[in-house]
């Protein structure tokens, strides 16, 4: 049974068709405490209208005259006055409910919903006011009660909040807050929950910058299903690459050095010793040995491939193999932390994001969830930003969709992290952002935005979450429910590392 908290009453220029205030029931059952953003409804001529708290007024008649006031103010005991004048009993509540519509039920089974469809009548003064039932309100949301990924509750229903995992990640999903508002403790949620399901789960790769996620490879219940790697045996297989992407990687090698390497790598692909494996040491010799080309673009061109060598990410053999490294339900975490240069972590990520995008257009890895982490330094926004990896995100974002090619941005700064790909994450988890300049990117980069919900997102706490796009039907605030597991390194405070750095010192 639904739980009354007021009565449809006409206030101003209310009810209309997109608005109806009620009065609070001063005396709440069942412990429920009305405050804005509880999902209510309400009997119109129309149907079953269901709603959401948008402000809440507090009257009081008793004060609402300023010489009233005054004496009170000036009363050395004011409860003399309110003996008098008992203005507690003048005290009333005004809640105001935005409509979001008509909802239609089954009629063979009238729990189910069939449909919302938009209002065009007012909802009845003296009409009762309930509490949306839990079921109905999973229904219009559209949570996944079998099968969901459990975040956390719906913000001050506290009902679960379980989200279905296709309509979150088949779009692509973004994860956007101020540094320290939470973005990686909700990825790790995020990670549990997809760990922890039975089947169906595609293969996760993570790109982690700091190594915030090493600790779940420690987690007994996680240990057989992740593998990390480092830049320390990363390789890029020199034979996997084109003239043009030795281009992307070194943007001074002209158009006739191109073409020039073009040849050189089209014969050693033919070499039968080689078998179609080689290094950057091994291209460079035949370079070197080849007497008909010009010896200025040798020069150059060794010159070139040099500076990418020193970088130790080319050999003759891809390390690990992406190929056989992804399994589905199964997480790789790809540890930057190690790694200062932007540009050798660039070149890493756009070969990974690269590889992995062929390999799964040819069907040869499972459906894979790409995590990116400081997704800003990555794909930028800054139209003439010369970020390697850039494009190849972009592409992702736009046509991963089709091939069940799932990509995650997480980032501080989505000023600065690129509109196009922004704009394709098609549901958005957002934490607190203060910043003026992140909030308008945010709004322009996608309609559902208002200026309304900007100026909630700067409100919001550690921990609470807005989650919009096409992971739910209607934009919905979430307390981000605590991690099973915890990081050694969380608990650790400024103060006990500067101690324990000095009695080292000692």
């Amino acid at each position: 049974m639904s739980t009354k908290v007021g009565t449809v009453f006409s206030f101003q220029d209310f009810p209309n068709v997109s608005k109806f205030p009620f009065i609070i029931n001063k005396k709440q059952k069942n412990g429920i405490f009305v405050r804005k953003g509880l999902f209510v409804s309400t009997k119109s001529d129309e149907g079953y209208l269901l709603g959401i708290i948008e402000e809440i007024i507090l009257l009081n008649e008793y004060f609402s005259d300023g010489l009233t006031i005054k004496a009170y103010d000036e009363n050395k005991n004011p409860n003399i006055l309110k003996g008098l004048f008992p203005s507690d009993d003048f005290e009333f509540a005004i809640a105001i409910v935005k409509c979001l519509g008509i909802i239609e039920f089954n009629k063979q089974n009238p729990e189910l919903m069939k449909k919302l469809r938009r209002m065009s009548y007012p909802a009845t003064p003296g009409a009762p006011v309930y509490v949306v039932d839990e079921s109905i309100l999973t229904q219009f949301i559209g949570f996944d009660t079998e099968d969901g990924l459990d975040v956390g509750t719906v913000k001050v229903t506290n009902y679960k909040a379980l989200i279905n995992m296709d309509r979150l990640l088949n779009k692509h999903l973004a994860i956007l807050s101020i540094s320290g508002g939470g973005k990686s403790y909700l990825t790790s949620v995020l990670i549990e929950e997809l760990l922890s399901r039975k089947n169906g789960t595609p293969a996760i790769v993570l790109i982690d910058v700091h190594g915030e996620y090493l600790y779940l490879k420690d987690v007994p219940q996680f240990k057989d299903k992740i593998q990390v790697y480092d830049t320390t045996y990363f390789q890029i297989s020199t034979s996997n690459l084109s003239a043009w992407t030795f281009r992307k990687y070194q943007n001074q090698i002209s158009h006739v050095q191109i073409r020039e390497l073009s040849k050189y790598i089209q014969e050693l692909i033919k070499d039968e010793e080689k078998n179609g494996k080689y290094s950057l040491s091994d291209l460079m010799d035949f370079i070197e040995e080849d007497p008909d080309t010009n010896k200025s673009t040798k020069q150059a061109l060794i010159g070139w491939l040099n500076e990418l060598d020193r970088l130790n990410l080319f050999g003759a053999m891809e390390n690990p193999k992406l190929k056989n490294i992804l399994n589905e339900g199964e997480m790789v975490i790809l540890s930057l932390e190690k790694e200062i240069s932007i540009r050798k972590k660039q070149i890493i990520v756009d070969y990974l994001c690269n590889r992995l995008f062929y390999l799964r257009r040819m069907d040869m890895v499972p459906p894979f969830f790409l995590i990116v982490e400081e997704a800003h330094q990555f794909c930028p926004e800054a139209a003439l930003s010369k970020a390697i990896s850039k494009s190849i995100l972009e592409t992702i974002s736009r046509e991963g969709r089709k091939f069940l090619a799932c990509l995650c941005l997480i980032s501080q700064r989505p000023k600065r992290l690129s509109t196009t790909a922004l704009s394709q994450m098609n549901s958005k988890m957002i934490l607190n952002i203060k910043n003026p300049y992140d909030l308008k990117h945010l709004m322009d980069s996608s309609e559902a935005i208002t200026k309304k919900y900007a100026d909630m997102i700067s409100t919001l706490g550690v921990g609470e979450m807005l989650l919009m796009g096409n992971a739910v039907n209607y934009p919905i605030f979430i307390d981000v429910r605590e991690r099973h597991f915890k990081s050694e390194s969380e608990d650790i405070s400024l103060a006990e590392v500067c101690q324990h750095w000095q009695e080292k010192l000692e």
